[in-house]
């Protein structure tokens, strides 16, 4: 167990996470999401908290467990929402629109992927041009996962 004391721990954390997801060594993955979001929520940094929640959903998608992703990715959303941070509220609906699709729900799945495009496209980040080239596949890019390119 990793402990995490400053901001940029909790980040740490949560690239690792992003790290094992990549690799589809999902356990470990939620470990170190699970980490993140709470060295997060210890150390007040609510800027990491979204990411570490849909590193968490993501996991969860990946693992068939869509009630739980849904739940996660909705808090992100939230908290993204609540701090203005466009990026992770990107993130949170893309990822929401990957579980509404697992789930069968076409049209909660587009319109999540849609605001996903809105988002990062106000953003200029390259998630954009992923989102759009993947999003009549019903997905928010090759990994789901975003580059972080903040």
């Amino acid at each position: 167990r990793v402990m995490a004391s400053r901001p940029e721990e909790t980040l740490a954390l949560a690239y690792l996470g992003d790290l094992e997801l990549r690799q589809n060594r999902y356990q470990r993955a939620e470990a170190y999401y699970r980490q993140a979001l709470e060295s997060a929520r210890t150390t007040g940094d609510r800027i990491s908290e979204p990411g570490a929640l849909s590193g968490l959903g993501e996991v969860f998608i990946a693992t068939g467990r869509l009630g739980e992703a849904i739940d996660q990715l909705t808090t992100a959303l939230d908290l993204g929402t609540q701090m203005h941070d466009k990026y992770e509220q990107a993130r949170a609906h893309c990822g929401l629109g990957r579980a509404h699709d697992a789930g069968g729900d076409d049209g909660k799945a587009r319109h999540h992927r849609q605001e996903a495009l809105t988002l990062y496209t106000s953003l200029g980040v390259p998630e954009a041009d992923q989102v759009r080239t993947s999003l009549a596949q019903g997905d928010c890019g090759s990994t789901g996962l975003p580059a972080r390119s903040r």
